[in-house]
């Protein structure tokens, strides 16, 4: 039993680290190419053998192909994306958790059934919408329809249903308000919920390309737009400037996702296991 233990184990750990080298080779081939000379062959280099040129490079997709701009642009509606998504799906699900009203049912499965539906289903109406109330080519055009998160909702739904009732009694019987109970006693308690969904939300919103390239323009420049400008045969740049800035373009989402990994997997596995 022992020896077959083991060797299960050893087979599941092959596995992983084959998975693993196949996710990250992609990104480590880019890495590598960036920092190699210009001499060298794109299809055939593996090993990073010019590092000053690799840098130059960066600095030259820093500044020349705008990816520095981008950069601010894509920052600014991810933030405030993820505030207002915060604000929006904790009220929700806080609301959903521990109040009854008519048809809440109804509603929460409304929600779960909205997941299912791509952004390419219902994104014509909405620009309509958005670009009616003069909200085009600005931060909060971008970042509206995106802070109603669903799966943001559910995640956060989980961290809630294990927060004991008597809380919110005991403030009440304190005299505490609506409002007051939240901010006050419910919210600091959904901080592990939240990390989890504002990492995935950031992740998201950072590398969503077709609602933010319907509604940019001169003002705005997302990153995914400014990447998929430069793969058109009529932008010519350095390949390796490309590559460059496909790099730097990967860095932010990877930097949040491994500073809140235990809290995605955290919020991941609590929603399978109650889901």
């Amino acid at each position: 039993m022992k020896r077959a233990s083991r060797a299960s184990r050893l087979f599941i750990g092959l596995i992983i680290l084959i998975w693993t080298i196949v996710c990250l080779f992609p990104l480590y081939n880019m890495v590598a190419t960036t920092f190699s000379s210009d001499q060298s062959d794109l299809t055939r280099t593996f090993w990073p053998n010019d590092i000053p040129n690799g840098l130059t490079k960066l600095k030259l997709a820093f500044t020349t192909a705008s990816i520095g701009a981008s950069t601010l642009s894509t920052l600014s509606y991810t933030i405030f994306t993820i505030v207002g998504m915060i604000l929006i799906c904790s009220l929700v699900a806080y609301e959903l958790t521990f109040f009854r009203f008519p048809l809440k049912n109804v509603l929460y499965g409304m929600i779960l059934a909205s997941m299912m539906f791509p952004l390419v289903l219902y994104v014509i109406p909405l620009y309509r919408f958005v670009t009616k109330l003069g909200m085009s080519d600005t931060i909060l055009g971008i970042s509206l329809p995106m802070m109603v998160s669903p799966l943001s909702v559910f995640i956060l739904m989980q961290f809630l249903e294990d927060m004991p009732v008597s809380f919110l009694e005991a403030a009440r019987i304190d005299g505490a308000g609506h409002f007051k109970i939240f901010f006050s006693v419910v919210f600091p308690l959904m901080r592990n919920g939240i990390l989890t969904a504002a990492s995935l939300m950031f992740v998201n919103t950072w590398g969503s390309y077709l609602w933010p390239s319907l509604m940019s323009g001169a003002k705005i420049q997302p990153m995914s737009v400014t990447i998929a400008n430069m793969l058109s045969p009529q932008f010519y740049i350095d390949p390796r400037v490309k590559i460059a800035a496909m790099v730097l373009s990967a860095v932010p989402p990877m930097v949040i996702y491994l500073s809140c990994q235990k809290y995605v997997i955290q919020g991941i596995a609590m929603s399978g296991v109650k889901g």
